[in-house]
């Protein structure tokens, strides 16, 4: 899709292949992307954006994503989040309860299952996930 106009989608992680990736593949499914680096510029972008749905990685330099996204509850309490992480076992450490709308994928992820995640918190269905990508696992 050349001009999407889905859900917003702020993606935070502070690798950027991994935003690009993600933006490439939410792009194609006809989501609008913001991208931030980090919790910080995150947090900045909040004043002037009202994202559908937050991607946040968890292991960032600086504040990490659960911390960021408390925050961003404390003024966004129905933001939707979408953890993503390698380590899926400190976010269950760290968070037992995964909070209506929230949801976590874990990495390494198929095109197909961010494509899914993210049309189940943005729509409540996958219906309208639509992989428009070779179904291939990526880091």
């Amino acid at each position: 899709m050349e001009n999407p106009t889905g859900p917003l989608v702020l993606i935070v992680d502070d690798e950027a292949p991994i935003r690009q990736m993600e933006r490439r593949i939410l792009q194609k499914g006809g989501y609008r992307i913001m991208e931030a680096s980090g919790a910080a510029e995150a947090l900045a972008m909040l004043g002037a954006v009202n994202p559908d749905l937050l991607i946040a990685d968890l292991d960032m330099p600086g504040l990490c994503g659960e911390e960021m996204v408390r925050r961003i509850h404390a003024v966004r309490p129905n933001l939707k989040v979408l953890y993503v992480t390698a380590h899926i076992d400190r976010l269950l450490d760290a968070q037992s309860l995964v909070w209506e709308g929230e949801a976590f994928l874990d990495k390494p992820f198929t095109s197909a299952g961010l494509l899914e995640a993210v049309a189940l918190l943005c729509t409540g269905s996958i219906t309208g996930a639509r992989p428009s990508m070779t179904d291939r696992r990526t880091s």
